[in-house]
């Protein structure tokens, strides 16, 4: 017979693993996966994600209050690629001290973790539920002084991203941007395709009037072709934060447990 004396050791190491599991590797994608854009995107996108609702959390300053047509427009886009729900949260609790000079690649981790710290409402969930997309409304200098190159929104982890709505001259080129910012949280990157909502958004590109109608609002076919294949594929294109970290065993465990509910 066995005695549970001789099955001690399997059971310490069957619940070291399972703590691992269900403790470590979601600590791991809440603190350190979050910092590379693009790296929720299985979470925001895959068809059986434990997260089933995407909430737009939009903080602003009271002079940078957001257009509701854009972010329906934002709204309407996720739903379509997603498939989940998606609410939209506001709020104008930005003050104008929040940001104080120029916003660029060397700040703005840090101004927006800062805003996320301190007024952040909904938090993604352990193992499942809602997952948030940050939003930052601020009025500020970008990175680019040219005046026909300046870039109107910052995508800067794999939560958030932030708009200068100070660059804003109309609904269209806000959604345009909105949803080009967005797409970056969803793992695509820049586009050649000038007709592509993906393709770097500045204003007065000159794109926009050789094409007529204003800056680009939808996904070209092979932006579209990619969203789809990531809801079936929770390791499509999946970067070195995830393939460097997981072993053959873990991600054939993480792929195992997908079939049967979520990956994580």
């Amino acid at each position: 017979m066995v005695s549970i004396k001789s099955l001690w050791p399997m059971l310490a190491a069957l619940l070291i693993a399972t703590t691992a599991a269900f403790v470590g590797f979601p600590l791991y994608v809440h603190h350190e996966v979050v910092k590379a854009t693009g790296a929720y995107a299985p979470l925001y996108l895959y068809e059986r994600s434990p997260y089933d609702e995407i909430v737009l959390e939009v903080h602003y300053q009271q002079d940078a209050a957001p257009s509701d047509v854009a972010l329906e427009g934002l709204r309407q886009m996720l739903v379509n690629y997603t498939g989940k729900r998606v609410e939209v949260q506001k709020y104008g609790d930005l003050p104008a001290s929040v940001v104080e000079g120029r916003v660029d690649d060397g700040n703005v981790s840090v101004i927006g973790a800062g805003i996320i710290e301190r007024y952040g409402h909904c938090r993604m969930g352990w193992l499942g539920g809602s997952i948030p997309i940050y939003i930052i409304y601020v009025n500020a200098q970008g990175p680019s002084s040219n005046e026909s190159e300046k870039v109107v929104g910052m995508s800067y982890r794999a939560d958030s991203f932030v708009i200068l709505k100070n660059y804003m001259d109309s609904e269209r080129l806000e959604e345009a941007v909105l949803i080009h910012e967005a797409g970056h949280l969803l793992g695509l990157e820049h586009c050649e395709d000038r007709k592509c909502v993906m393709a770097s958004v500045h204003l007065e590109k000159r794109s926009w009037k050789l094409y007529g109608g204003g800056p680009p609002t939808k996904f070209c076919p092979v932006h579209q072709k990619e969203l789809e294949d990531r809801r079936h594929d929770p390791f499509y294109n999946s970067g070195p934060l995830f393939q460097n970290t997981m072993s053959p065993l873990t991600k054939a465990l993480v792929r195992a447990s997908a079939g049967s509910s979520s990956i994580f």
